[in-house]
């Protein structure tokens, strides 16, 4: 007989024997309450002793089951000791919570729960089914079951479902094995509960065919291990053996082992294999029937797409003939396939030039390196005609086929020579600008401290027995001849070209034997100093010079945030695509847009008593490198300046920057 009871939806609820056995287990547990460091070598594991096939006992008396076998694999790969405590599900509710036992094997997630556990991360999606007998006509909802008796489990969320089904009468079991005998044994209309515990024991009984699913995952929500509140380190533990389940493939396994044999596709793969092969045959009859139909019009259909692609081949070359550059397509072994009009006229050749070498037309496009390396793209210009130097840029590119097979190459051709004219034309224009600009700042920059020396060369004769003018006169005449040496050294810095002394050196060392220099100023001035730069970073330099350029910037940051407030210098270096990169930034006043356009003209600067030489002889070492840099400043916040160098600079690479 049922151990289940007879409920009402609002009525009043009955006390048995199961009850006054919880009650009786949680006044021994606050009696003698467990030993908070058991779960340091024994974990107590209850479980839910009548949920196949989730957990359960078998015939043998030991724990079996999908959560059984989850928890077993994570005690190994956490080195537990594992304690099975298989109750009713009411009984592992209050043993959990009680800390009789140190972990609940499956619970569903909600909100009262978690206000007196904690979950672990949801290992499967459980949800309730509304089961009725196949023969029933009038329950197909959960608002249909007013007037009937639904057989449901104590303590399951399924009793919470039915509080919004007015005079709806319950039969509450212990178990859902429980449950679900009440409808088997005629004496509830409808069962809720677990959908694969129902399935697993009506498959068992077979009993399945009897009975129907007329609403299915009802209310899913997340199905997890339950521990104590407060017990993270047990709950992170179980994560992350779950997580060690799903990389290494275990929790599949088991997955398929306990749940796809009672799925319903592969239950009833006979079934469908028929209705698979009746379908099928009926297909193959239709199909011969409209075979006749369908290749008539597959005809018309071939015969109106061939039209339709001459017209698009004829579109296309139209397109080809009446764009401004010269297009030809060759084959694998480099013969002509296609020549536009534009080529014709730019290389002087007719259609006789189809299937010839595209070498006897372009011995300047590099075809040997392009047999070398058929996957890259080749670019760069050639002097067509010598007496008329006319100028053709070249782009040499695969061609692929739909399937991304190579299947040939295209060509493309561009004068380029009148706007090699106008470019030749305009850098001469540059220069005599930059030269302008050039004589007159040295005239600016010479004036001033030729003026002073002026000065005292006049009064000379008149003070010369002046103590104060002698005194003065030593102090600020070599003072503005030094100036005026350091306006000629910099301007011959910038225009001798010397032959660079470059080696291998540490970036790191480098930047720290730059930051040495000034390591006196900083501390006074309270300059925070931050370098990362990795060890092993090496470029190839000429020290001296490079060591000039790195001065130069560290001194215009620590000039820029003379008034900030914070003063704070970041050195950062690493590696992007071949390149050694190395940045500068400070927290100094920033510089607005007008100010970064100017900043490498000769001469141009914003200090007081600045010459305007530094970045622009700084920008012509990295160029003399086959480096660059680059700037961003943002006003009121500051500026960085970027350096990128070549991991290994070679001769030729240095003599093309000079």
């Amino acid at each position: 007989m049922s151990r289940g009871l007879y409920y009402e939806s609002r009525g009043g609820r009955r006390m048995t024997a199961r009850r006054w056995w919880g009650v009786l287990m949680l006044a021994v547990a606050l009696l003698f309450p467990a030993d908070a460091h058991a779960e340091d070598k024994v974990l107590r594991i209850a479980f839910d002793k009548a949920l196949p096939p989730f957990s359960s006992v078998d015939s043998t008396g030991e724990a079996a089951g999908f959560n059984i076998e989850l928890i077993r694999y994570i005690a190994e790969h956490s080195g537990w000791e594992l304690e099975y405590v298989p109750l009713d599900w009411e009984e592992a509710v209050t043993a959990l919570r009680t800390g009789e036992v140190d972990v609940l094997l499956g619970m569903k997630y909600t909100n009262r729960y978690d206000q007196i556990f904690d979950f672990s991360e949801s290992f499967f999606t459980m949800s309730e089914v509304l089961l009725v007998p196949s023969y029933d006509q009038d329950i197909f909802t959960l608002n249909q079951l007013s007037e009937k008796v639904v057989a449901v489990q104590r303590g399951h969320t399924s009793m919470d479902l039915l509080e919004s089904v007015r005079r709806v009468k319950m039969i509450v079991s212990f178990s859902q094995q429980e449950a679900l005998e009440n409808l088997l044994r005629r004496r509830a209309d409808a069962f809720i509960g677990n959908r694969w515990t129902a399935e697993y024991l009506l498959r068992k009984e077979d009993r399945w065919d009897d009975f129907t699913m007329r609403s299915g995952l009802i209310n899913p929500t997340d199905y997890a291990f339950a521990v104590r509140e407060g017990h993270s380190e047990l709950l992170d533990s179980l994560n992350e053996g779950l997580n060690q389940l799903y990389r290494d493939g275990t929790y599949t396994r088991l997955y398929s082992k306990y749940f796809e044999p009672y799925s319903p596709h592969l239950t009833d793969w006979w079934r469908k294999v028929v209705a698979g092969l009746l379908i099928a045959l009926a297909v193959g009859v239709i199909s011969i029937a409209a075979f006749y139909a369908w290749n008539k019009r597959l005809q018309a259909e071939v015969k109106r797409q061939t039209s339709a692609l001459a017209d698009v081949l004829a579109f296309q070359r139209e397109v080809l003939d009446h764009t401004e550059s010269s297009i030809l397509s060759l084959d694998m072994n480099g013969h002509i396939t296609l020549v536009n009009q534009v080529a014709k006229r730019m290389l002087s050749v007719s259609d006789d030039w189809l299937g010839r070498h595209i070498v006897s037309i372009l011995p300047q496009l590099p075809w040997e390196a392009a047999l070398a390396n058929r996957h890259r793209h080749y670019e760069d210009e050639f002097v067509w005609n010598p007496d008329t130097q006319q100028v053709y840029h070249y782009f040499m590119a695969p061609f692929a086929n739909s399937a991304q097979e190579q299947v040939g190459w295209i060509v493309t051709l561009q004068d380029r020579t009148e706007q090699k004219r106008m470019q030749a034309r305009l850098i001469a224009q540059e220069k005599m600008r930059a030269l302008g600009q050039l004589v007159a700042g040295i005239a600016h920059e010479l004036r001033n401290p030729l003026t002073a020396i002026k000065t005292f060369v006049e009064l000379l004769p008149k003070k010369m027995d002046d103590a104060r003018f002698r005194t003065q006169m030593l102090r600020y005449v070599p003072e503005e001849m030094e100036r005026m040496n350091r306006i000629l050294e910099d301007l011959l810095d910038y225009s001798r070209t010397k032959p660079l002394q470059t080696q291998r050196i540490a970036l790191d060392e480098l930047v720290h034997s730059v930051l040495g220099l000034f390591a006196r100023r900083m501390e006074s001035e309270r300059i925070g100093v931050n370098v990362r730069i990795p060890v092993h970073l090496m470029i190839d330099v000429d020290r001296g010079r490079v060591k000039q350029v790195l001065i130069n910037l560290v001194l215009n940051a620590m000039e820029a945030m003379v008034a900030s407030s914070e003063k704070r210098l970041f050195i950062q270096a690493g590696e992007d695509s071949g390149q050694v990169w190395l940045s500068i930034a400070d927290t100094g006043e920033g510089m607005r847009r007008e100010q970064l356009d100017s900043l490498f003209e000769p001469f141009y600067t914003s200090k007081a008593h600045g010459i305007g030489l530094g970045l622009y002889v700084s920008q012509k070492i990295m160029r003399e490198h086959g480096a660059r840099m680059e700037v961003t400043s943002e006003v009121k916040t500051g500026t960085t300046f970027t350096l990128w160098f070549n991991k290994e600079v070679s001769h030729a690479e240095l003599a093309d920057s000079r």
